[in-house]
């Protein structure tokens, strides 16, 4: 038996923060620390005043807060990281909302292979033995494929390559921000594919002058979180300001066809995006139109940035809605997003 007193006294202020969609929040590692800070006294005041917590109890305590700090610096981004990426995720993040509806929403296009009941010819089907015997045609079974694949995951994931245009022009001629949109671009897609991973596997390439395939997103390691997806916009940045003159956007669209069907997928992507004079580098329209045409299981499309004469030139070469021009960069994510929901859907 023992006599003792006790007071405690608990406080804690909360902060406030600005949202920047998503659950994106600048503000949320200090959230994290006060909510660690507050449990871990609440239940130490708790252990002073029971007979049935101790020590251990405010151990456990402190080893929650800091797993829960831990947590957050590993996902979240420093001060100054957060106010770029809140810069261009608030760019798009309309676009963003509006393409994870059409992602989510999106059926396989391949159809699984089944046996087809009740049909007038092929295989007998046991089962309808009887019914054969009462005059029913309808008792055969042959292989063929399943129209009905509404509400169906997809047995194998849609392939998506992003082939964009980091060369030396797209960084000089940023004045009308084409190089700034094109991020913003990356951005729109990369957070609207977070967590898809079972139904889309995608990369993104660059081509400049130096490069016709350089890798800034493997299809086998996406970026997990913003601090991911923010180190692989600065390496795009990076690039375009310190590659040398030239242009490979031919070659980087010919390579992204033929690479993205050697494993298997329910369907295949080509996104190119280039700023370049083509002409001036000895490739025509009809040239690089073949090679993005040049396996008909791959669906290509091509966005030429402020070169409405050599735009006009593959839509009149490509199917229908594959050739594109942008001349205010500020409508390159729109465009983008456009062109991204009606090639999947």
């Amino acid at each position: 038996k023992g006599n003792g007193n006790g007071k405690g006294r608990g406080g804690g202020n909360g902060g406030s923060g600005r949202q920047g969609g998503q659950g994106f929040n600048p503000d949320s590692l200090k959230q994290a620390r006060l909510d660690a800070e507050t449990l871990e006294a609440q239940i130490r005041t708790r252990s002073k005043t029971s007979k049935n917590t101790g020590q251990g109890v405010a151990e456990r305590a402190r080893a929650m807060a800091q797993s829960s700090i831990k947590s957050h610096v590993e996902h979240e981004l420093d001060d100054e990281d957060v106010v770029k990426y809140s810069e261009i995720f608030d760019s798009v993040q309309q676009e963003i909302k509006q393409l994870r509806v059409i992602l989510e929403s999106a059926e396989a296009k391949e159809k699984e292979r089944i046996w087809l009941k009740n049909k007038g010819t092929g295989d007998l089907d046991d089962n309808k033995l009887v019914d054969g015997v009462t005059g029913d045609r309808n008792i055969y079974k042959k292989r063929g494929k399943d129209e009905n694949v509404f509400g169906k995951r997809q047995p194998k994931p849609k392939r998506i390559s992003f082939v964009v245009d980091v060369s030396s022009s797209m960084s000089v001629m940023n004045a009308d921000g084409r190089l700034d949109r094109m991020v913003a671009t990356m951005v729109m897609a990369m957070e609207a594919l977070s967590g898809l991973e079972y139904k889309y596997r995608y990369n993104i390439l660059g081509h400049s002058g130096d490069t016709d395939g350089f890798e800034f997103v493997s299809m086998e390691n996406p970026p997990r979180n913003r601090k991911e997806r923010l180190a692989v916009i600065r390496k795009v940045y990076s690039h375009a300001t310190s590659c040398s003159s030239g242009d490979n956007t031919l070659s980087a669209g010919a390579k992204a066809v033929s690479t993205i069907v050697q494993q298997e997928g329910d369907d295949y992507f080509v996104f190119l995006i280039s700023d370049a004079n083509l002409e001036s580098y000895g490739v025509t329209p009809r040239l690089l139109a073949e090679n993005l045409l040049s396996d008909s299981r791959v669906n290509a499309f091509v966005i030429f940035i402020a070169n409405e004469i050599e735009a006009e030139e593959m839509r009149r070469l490509m199917p229908t809605g594959r050739a594109h021009v942008v001349l205010d960069t500020a409508e390159l994510p729109g465009l983008f997003r456009q062109i991204f929901s009606n090639a999947v859907l």
